[in-house]
């Protein structure tokens, strides 16, 4: 049996959200409930999220088995397009492939709820005060890290200097009870201004430095010994 899932002396790490703006407004959240955004704290250390909420749960829950639903991207209501339907849903089905092939060293992938489950919900969005609405789903199957990731040189879809989110909501697979949520800017790195992404492969990097990191976060978390930190990071 795997150790708890978030050790007490690391609740920083576990999870992250948009930062709190000054004069009590913040940024708008995708998928976080209300009461959960209200319990966000700014996370510490060189590999923490921007903030972080772990519930009383997850102290001492143990998992073996992750369950990783299809990645969803949000987009401001009233914003225009400027990316396309077809560069969205690579973009999402690249994320899903590359987080399944990490987070699959350690734990089992499962297909459905059972026992032993923690449920991962991932959403992108722009960093926004206005009401947003879905936009693109991942449609790869959820446990298919064989797949191929586009790799070619199509234009990307991320924009040099775009202050993109990625918020994950952790939750327990059979009851639902949320374990914490999490919230990176720039998918964990500093920024995207020192890029040009001039094609898939530059962001399969930042998707992949991702997964990397969001590994080494619950491998700490589950207090092992043979956690590998992340590479420096790219921005």
């Amino acid at each position: 049996m795997l150790r708890p899932l978030i050790s007490g002396g690391l609740l920083c790490l576990l999870a992250a959200c948009a930062a709190l703006e000054s004069g009590g407004q913040r940024e708008t959240s995708a998928i976080l409930p209300e009461k959960i955004q209200d319990q966000l704290r700014p996370g510490q250390g060189d590999y923490a999220p921007d903030q972080v909420y772990i519930s009383e749960k997850a102290h001492s829950a143990s998992y073996d088995k992750i369950l990783i639903d299809p990645i969803m991207y949000f987009l401001p209501l009233e914003t225009p397009r400027r990316i396309s339907p077809a560069d969205r849903q690579t973009l999402l089905n690249n994320f899903h492939v590359l987080m399944a092939r990490e987070l699959g060293k350690d734990f089992l992938l499962a297909l459905e709820p059972q026992r032993g489950t923690v449920r991962v919900q991932f959403a992108l969005l722009p960093a926004t005060r206005e009401e947003v609405g879905l936009d693109t789903v991942a449609m790869v199957a959820r446990v298919d890290p064989e797949k191929e990731v586009v790799s070619d040189a199509l234009t990307s879809p991320i924009q040099p200097g775009a202050d993109l989110l990625v918020e994950a909501e952790w939750t327990d697979a059979v009851t639902g009870e949320v374990l914490g949520a999490t919230v990176d800017r720039h998918f964990g790195q500093g920024s995207f201004k020192g890029s040009t992404f001039k094609n898939w492969a530059e962001v399969n990097r930042y998707l992949k430095a991702y997964a990397v990191l969001i590994r080494y976060r619950l491998c700490t978390f589950r207090g092992l010994e043979t956690c590998t930190p992340p590479a420096t990071p790219l921005g």
